[in-house]
């Protein structure tokens, strides 16, 4: 008897220390986040700059490389007659290149720009993160909106169906009401699916398992926007913004193998041609990129206040269209107005609150887009917190 007790109380344990590690592992599935923690964990865990990390540590070998093979081309004061004799003009002219730190010049171009793109790719992540949080959030209170609508058309077909077997309306209204019922089903199931996706996107943006559930403590909501001196945002974007340092980058490189190719070459051929061609279209492309720059900052002040605008113009239709809402209701209620009056008032008033929301939703993406374009910059091809390195690495 006493083993069979022992038994039954060891079956008790194990299932009970069972069912804890179950909802050990359930709770650790799920977190919850502010913004700032969501892009900490972003930083620390992204594996794009992890690679970035190793892009500047082989950019780093790589000048060390080029500046070894400088100095001791430098110390060994050029090539003897016998290695003359035995290399083509070409080899010559690029050892003389490498005597007068071309090469070193290079590589130490590939260090900025790999150091520069660890930089850009940091702030890619970031912003990445930043846009999924608030269109996770977006989603989030969209869906609570189609969820109140919903609400809404449930209780006003409820109420149809009542007044209409009480002879107080007549089976259009009860119609109309079912029409609205099923609208609002569907706006509802379909904000449902976009939030789903809306938390796996997020999740993969952080490099969480895709079905982690994840809970946002931040809200969306707005500030005014940030008092900037767009003039000065531009100046700081011309020195900070990896396309620009790019372009100097190579523009600089490209006028040195330029005047290097003129000191050895006649002019009128083909080599020293090259060279100035491929000099000048540098140059050009530095123009391009300031003239690009600009206009992005600009663009992005420009965004950033007319979203801004849009908030309180919506605004003040929502209010305007709520009114005109409990307008329709109490008429209705007092049999001088149909409920296809109402639906109409109803769904006036829900679109704005929508488009209000969307609105919300757009300043705070503008927003972080306008405080990061006089920095770094973001990646070309940034898709979330995967993105590539900059410069290939």
């Amino acid at each position: 008897m006493k083993r069979k007790l022992f038994a039954v109380v060891l079956c008790l344990i194990t299932a009970c220390a069972l069912f804890t590690f179950a909802g050990a592992d359930e709770a650790e599935d799920t977190m919850t986040l502010t913004l700032q923690q969501a892009v900490d964990y972003a930083l620390e865990n992204s594996a794009a700059i992890k690679l970035s990390h190793t892009a500047v540590e082989k950019a780093e070998v790589g000048y060390k490389e080029a500046k070894s093979a400088y100095d001791k081309a430098d110390k060994a004061g050029g090539l003897s007659r016998e290695d003359r004799m035995l290399m083509s003009s070409q080899m010559i002219f690029e050892n003389y290149k490498m005597t007068e730190g071309y090469y070193k010049e290079m590589a130490d171009m590939g260090r900025t720009l790999a150091e520069k793109g660890r930089e850009q790719t940091i702030e890619t992540v970031k912003m990445a993160v930043q846009s999924a949080y608030f269109n996770l959030l977006f989603a989030q209170d969209k869906a609570e909106i189609q969820r109140s609508i919903l609400d809404s058309a449930k209780k006003d077909m409820d109420i149809a169906g009542k007044k209409y077997e009480l002879g107080m309306v007549s089976q259009v209204d009860v119609l109309s009401s079912e029409a609205a019922l099923e609208s609002a089903k569907l706006g509802y199931n379909t904000a449902t699916r976009d939030l789903e996706y809306q938390r796996m996107s997020f999740n993969k943006t952080l490099g969480l398992p895709l079905k982690t559930e994840v809970g946002l403590t931040d809200s969306l909501t707005f500030e005014e926007p940030p008092g900037a001196d767009i003039e000065e945002e531009v100046t700081l974007a011309l020195q900070n913004r990896y396309e620009v340092i790019a372009a100097k980058e190579q523009y600089r490189v490209n006028e040195l193998n330029h005047k290097l190719t003129l000191g050895w070459y006649p002019e009128n051929t083909f080599v020293t041609r090259q060279a100035r061609y491929d000099m000048e279209s540098t140059h050009q492309s530095l123009v391009n990129a300031e003239q690009d720059v600009e206009l992005s900052v600009r663009k992005a002040y420009m965004d950033m206040q007319s979203a801004y605008d849009s908030i309180g113009v919506l605004s003040k239709n929502v209010e305007r269209l709520q009114k005109a809402y409990d307008i329709a209701r109490l008429r209705y209620d007092t049999g001088m107005a149909t409920s296809q009056e109402v639906v109409n008032a109803l769904n006036a008033l829900n679109d704005i609150k929508l488009q209000h929301l969307q609105a919300v939703h757009g300043y705070n993406l503008a927003r972080i887009q306008f405080e990061a374009s006089s920095g770094i910059g973001i990646a070309a091809a940034a898709g979330g917190a995967g993105v590539a390195a900059p410069g290939g690495f």
